[in-house]
């Protein structure tokens, strides 16, 4: 395997069939399939035909990272994740001291601002579950963009467009379900059939979406 470490500027089709993709550096990298695996930015790909594009948008989320000191550890030994309000939360402890606390879920487009109201909201409903997490120091805010699929499920599998797959759609599950989608991918790959179990989600269970309703819901 060769890694090509570089953003895919665009989809090369030929005759109605994607054949690789072109670098930002002007490189064509010429394939027999393609998989198109770019997250949030999945139905922006320039040289996807209109009608082929993926049904993604952007779900923003805000999350933080508290540090514990050594004076409170351990303070959790494991992931903690609960319904709080009626919005998911989580708490993840890592090796290094850290807690990462997560994480919002906002519709806003392609904003990525982290906001006093994601940070106390965050904060709040973590309090509610482990009340001494106010007295960690927060290190970090960050915020990111999920990819959204119409029914929040992934889209897994070939398109309509002969030699293209997508593997996006995974909303909040992208890190959990990143090993099942490579096995899938790859039995896909080598031997030419979707898997039955993931059938349901194959990019096909949706209609064309023009690019315009994307621009329009992103």
């Amino acid at each position: 395997v060769v890694f090509h470490r570089d953003w895919a500027e665009r989809l090369e089709v030929v005759r109605e069939r994607a054949t690789g993709a072109v670098t930002r550096a002007g490189d064509l990298l010429a394939a027999d399939r393609v998989v198109l695996a770019a997250g949030s930015l999945s139905g922006r790909l320039a040289g996807v035909p209109e009608d082929v594009l993926p049904p993604v948008r952007p779900v923003k989320g805000q999350v933080l990272r508290l540090t514990v000191p050594a004076a409170y550890a351990p303070f959790l030994s494991r992931t903690v994740r609960a319904v709080v309000r009626g919005g998911h939360l989580y708490l993840v402890p890592r090796e290094n001291g850290e807690l990462v606390v997560g994480a919002t879920s906002e519709e806003l487009g392609w904003d990525t601002t982290v906001t006093a109201g994601g940070v106390y909201e965050l904060l709040r409903d973590a309090h509610e579950l482990v009340p001494g997490i106010t007295e960690l120091p927060l290190t970090e805010t960050r915020a990111g963009l999920r990819p959204g699929s119409p029914d929040n499920a992934p889209l897994l599998g070939p398109t309509r467009l002969d030699g293209l797959l997508l593997a996006t759609g995974h909303h909040r599950n992208g890190v959990l379900l990143t090993p099942v989608t490579g096995d899938v991918m790859a039995e896909l790959l080598t031997g030419g059939e979707l898997p039955e179990a993931v059938r349901p989600f194959t990019p096909k269970r949706f209609g064309p979406v023009p690019g315009a309703l994307l621009e329009q819901t992103a």
